[in-house]
């Protein structure tokens, strides 16, 4: 009875023999975690100051960079913006009660994706379910269920979710390209129409800054990995060698960002987060964007 008693206080939550802090890493993980949460959810439903919009009514003060927020890129309905794929408030589906803004409908797939990620699970699994807290920390439950029912069976989902995180790259990077064209007078449209002349912002470089992260992040992917080699038993086998040569060499190069995942990760999300208050400031008038050239 003594021993069961000793074992069942080894178990219990929070016990460990650990001298280190090792509840500062899932705690950092935790406030981290839930700042963007946060920051997400107030940008999903204000619904607007995610484009800085030059005033063309009367093309007061100097000219400014079309830059739109990632949080809202793709921008699928807007009645204003350039950017924008369908000049309207909100799609005929949309019920007339419930709020809208564009980031509805497009934020699941980039935050699926990393939701799903290999590292993110272990990084919230951690920090808001203590499943386990910390290695060799004792858990509060004393089950495992695996990933094989809900909710949890959606992590097997990933490799979708990373399949529309690439198209988002492409997304992110015509923004940014849209991004050096700066209108000139009155007249001037982003897409067409008007005139315009090169230009280079703070913004700018903040959001080809982003997408390089993003892409370190992506194509560190797990997922990734095994599509480009993961699927070959062995590269130095005599029948795969004139095969795979150049997917082992995609392979060595996804690896390698691979080994870097949870910097990548914690990059990636802070230059979202950090683009998007950029772009939001700027679009309401708390911040002026430096024109570099």
């Amino acid at each position: 009875m003594a021993q069961a008693t000793l074992s069942e206080q080894q178990e219990r939550f929070g016990a460990t023999e650990r001298r280190d802090a090792w509840w500062a890493g899932p705690l950092a993980t935790f406030m981290g975690l839930l700042a963007f949460i946060i920051y997400g959810n107030i940008v999903l439903f204000q619904g607007k100051y995610f484009e800085v919009r030059q005033d063309t009514a009367t093309f007061s003060g100097p000219a400014v960079a079309p830059y739109l927020a990632p949080f809202y890129s793709p921008l699928l309905y807007d009645e204003q913006s350039e950017h924008a794929w369908f000049h309207k408030a909100r799609p005929d589906w949309w019920p007339s009660w419930l709020p809208f803004s564009s980031a509805m409908l497009i934020l699941i797939f980039p935050l699926g994706f990393r939701f799903t990620c290999y590292y993110y699970r272990k990084a919230y699994y951690r920090a808001f379910w203590a499943d386990p807290p910390a290695c060799a920390v004792g858990e509060p439950r004393k089950s495992y269920w695996g990933e094989n029912r809900w909710p949890l069976l959606i992590q097997n989902s990933h490799r979708y979710f990373m399949y529309a995180a690439v198209v988002f790259l492409f997304i992110l990077a015509w923004d940014a390209l849209l991004a050096f064209r700066w209108p000139t007078d009155r007249a001037g449209k982003l897409l067409a129409g008007g005139s315009h002349q090169f230009g280079v912002g703070l913004g700018t470089i903040i959001m080809w800054i982003n997408i390089f992260l993003l892409c370190g992040f992506t194509f560190g992917c797990n997922s990734v990995r095994h599509l480009v080699g993961g699927q070959l038993n062995c590269f130095s086998c005599p029948n795969n060698v004139s095969q795979t040569r150049g997917g082992y060499r995609v392979w060595r190069y996804v690896t390698w960002f691979n080994e870097q995942h949870m910097l990548w990760a914690w990059l990636s999300l802070s230059s979202v987060g950090f683009a998007d208050l950029y772009i939001r400031l700027c679009a309401m008038g708390v911040w002026k964007d430096p024109r570099l050239i």
